[in-house]
């Protein structure tokens, strides 16, 4: 399983998409005063109170990738580029996990990527939008066990 940190900086997760396992991609990394991978959240609020968010991240396809402790990155341009376009195709159900947590049930509806491709590297600068109710980030260790047939109670589980 990809392991944020280590050979990826955000995983995706969709039941259709890679029998459901979660799948790393490494981000484009900031500017020199904010080094690191980027990836943002917009809320908007609407006169009834009701949260939406769009989250935004550019994921990096290109052969030969470090990750982010040094090590070549698995999966070429070709496979990376398949995973994320298949994310892009769900609508949701997509859960996203990144370092301050998972960001669930979110789309790919409405305007989803802008792509750029150059001779050895595409940058997919994804938009993801919640499609229900909107939830703070949930912890990812009580996320992955929050399958119906997982170790949680009840009480104690994410409802996914």
């Amino acid at each position: 399983m990809a392991e944020l940190g280590k050979d990826c900086h955000i995983k995706l997760t969709h039941s259709a998409v890679s029998g459901g396992d979660p799948c790393g991609f490494i981000l484009e990394s900031g500017s020199a005063s904010s080094p690191g991978p980027v990836f943002s959240i917009q809320r908007v609020v609407d006169h009834e109170g009701q949260v939406s968010i769009r989250v935004f991240f550019d994921v990096l396809a290109a052969d030969g990738l470090v990750n982010p402790d040094g090590s070549l990155h698995v999966e070429g341009r070709g496979e990376i580029y398949q995973a994320i376009t298949a994310f892009l195709t769900c609508l949701d159900g997509i859960a996203v996990e990144t370092p301050v947590g998972i960001f669930s049930n979110v789309g790919a509806e409405g305007h989803s990527a802008t792509e750029l491709h150059y001779g050895g590297l595409s940058i997919i600068s994804c938009q993801l939008n919640n499609v229900g109710p909107y939830f703070s980030p949930a912890d990812p260790d009580r996320y992955y066990a929050s399958l119906w047939d997982g170790s949680l109670s009840w009480a104690e589980a994410y409802w996914r």
